[in-house]
């Protein structure tokens, strides 16, 4: 706990600036995923939104700068290519959170839908973040690749910034209401996660 509070600090710290602030740590969200996206743009719209209207100007600022984090990843794996991002991935993967087989299965669901699976992943916990490497790596058009994750981004992040307002309109302090909204989000994955190898097994 201890931990999670002293790494919401630089964050606080950040969002202080309004909406520089919060493009600033939805670029770097993507960049360095180090605290859970959900858990951010809780915390964002639980400081920097005053009223409903204020969600507007933030979910785009967070969007689009989700996008560009987004793009530059696609950057990364077209410049390395297949082999080099592949061989990275495997040795360093595991310290920022990709897995070998979970970055083999999202280079796998672009074979049959490029758009769906690159918008569908912008709601994935980890995967929203390394979705664009295999999308570069195949070269898909930029402007579709890009348009999905602008939509997929602007669902994910309307989302948590709308429910973190809405737990500020319920009194809670923006600290404690995003520390219980992610523990509760991480057992609920934790749980799903169970259940869905649980059923593979059986299966």
């Amino acid at each position: 706990m201890t931990h999670a509070i002293s790494g919401i600090v630089p964050i606080a710290h950040l969002a202080s600036y309004g909406l520089m602030g919060a493009f600033v740590l939805a670029l770097l969200e993507r960049l360095i995923p180090v605290v859970p996206s959900y858990g951010l743009f809780i915390f964002l719209g639980s400081v920097l939104v005053g009223q409903p209207l204020d969600l507007v100007p933030l979910i785009l600022v967070t969007t689009a700068a989700s996008t560009l984090s987004a793009v530059c990843w696609y950057g990364i794996g077209h410049a390395l290519g297949e082999a080099r991002t592949h061989a990275l991935v495997k040795r360093y993967g595991r310290y920022v959170g990709l897995r070998e087989s979970v970055y083999l299965s999202l280079a796998r669901r672009y074979t049959r839908n490029a758009f769906i699976a690159t918008l569908m992943g912008q709601t994935i916990p980890v995967v929203r973040c390394y979705l664009s490497l295999p999308a570069g790596i195949l070269a898909l058009p930029l402007a579709t690749f890009a348009l999905a994750v602008l939509i997929g981004s602007s669902l994910w992040v309307g989302l948590f910034t709308a429910l973190g307002y809405g737990l500020h309109v319920l009194g809670w302090d923006p600290l404690l209401a995003t520390l219980i909204a992610v523990v509760a989000l991480i057992t609920i994955e934790g749980g799903l996660a169970w259940f869905l190898s649980r059923r593979n097994r059986t299966a």
